[in-house]
């Protein structure tokens, strides 16, 4: 018989979604705290697995979100063409609570927290296919998690590359909050 948190994270796809990325992060803390050199001790696949999985996941908890907006507040939008901007022009037209989706649109201007973990996204996606043609692909992920984190400092070149796990656990706590605020606006989202 399945417990009531795993029936609630079966009935709830955003909560499902965030919960997942968590267990990724959290295999990412354990293959960081086991294995020192990623290269020595040959998981760099893993890891970037690991990764690839924590951004799906992470970014999938806010397109569920549109989902499901879109679904409670039977907006009638088509679910491939589910987007930010098509929920808010629906919202819009329909005169639903036009205000639901402001801390999204924010979050997702030029340099702000989610548009950066996208473009995050999106470099993993146009790395090398082999391995072997990128060593230093799990170093330049960090760096591009620490650059998140630190944009004020001058010299990007000099970043630790020690902040992809506080940054990914940043991330979560970001989108959680997210979600909350939004559905703390409309009642049928809860």
């Amino acid at each position: 018989m399945p417990s009531k948190i795993d029936s609630n994270l079966l009935i709830d796809r955003v909560e499902f979604k965030l919960y997942a990325a968590e267990k990724h992060l959290n295999k990412l803390q354990e293959i960081e705290s086991k294995y020192r050199n990623m290269e020595k001790d040959d998981i760099e696949l893993q890891v970037e697995m690991e990764i690839d999985c924590f951004l799906s996941q992470i970014l999938g908890a806010v397109d569920s979100l549109l989902i499901q907006i879109d679904m409670k507040l039977e907006l009638g939008i088509s679910i491939e063409k589910v987007d930010l901007n098509t929920i808010q022009s629906a919202l819009n037209a329909k005169t639903k609570n036009i205000g639901l989706l402001t801390e999204v649109h924010q979050a997702s201007e030029y340099n702000s927290w989610l548009w950066a973990l996208k473009e995050f996204r999106n470099q993993t996606m146009q790395r090398p296919s082999k391995l072997i043609q990128d060593h230093f692909f799990y170093d330049k992920t960090r760096a591009f998690a620490s650059k998140q984190r630190n944009k004020s400092l001058v010299n990007p070149d000099e970043y630790t590359n020690k902040n992809l796990i506080p940054y990914f656990q940043k991330s979560v706590k970001e989108v959680r909050q997210l979600v909350n605020t939004v559905r703390m606006k409309e009642p049928l989202l809860t």
